[in-house]
């Protein structure tokens, strides 16, 4: 075993207007601003030791529908569900199997999860 990889440095999610996606996050999920590239086309958005990376794409291999490929940890699944409602976010019903957990989409249609355990 190699101590190389030491951690997940950031998930890349597909936008098709930086500016617009990276509010979402800070304003519907709380995420703070990281760096952002000097022609516009990455911003990085920090949750606590994890971040985030929005790419610029209008490339529609991005956009497929496909399932979540990152989830959020919460504590309690249920206030986030109701937040995120009261938001206007499109989410899915709350669902248990060994943790509980509901998908929910951002404004490009990626597919985000929550989860509780």
């Amino acid at each position: 075993m190699t101590n190389l990889f030491q951690r997940i440095d950031t998930v890349f999610v597909p936008t098709k207007d930086i500016e617009k996606a990276a509010h979402w996050y800070v304003d519907v999920l709380g995420g703070v601003l990281g760096w952002k590239s000097e022609q516009g086309e990455y911003q990085c958005v920090k949750f606590g030791d994890t971040s985030i990376t929005l790419f610029l794409t209008e490339d529609p291999l991005y956009f497929q529908p496909r399932r979540c490929a990152f989830n959020f940890y919460v504590s309690r699944a249920s206030e986030a569900y109701d937040y995120l409602k009261s938001r206007d976010v499109q989410v899915e019903e709350i669902k248990e199997y060994g943790a509980t957990y509901f998908a929910f989409y951002d404004l490009d249609g990626n597919c985000l999860e929550v989860c509780e355990y």
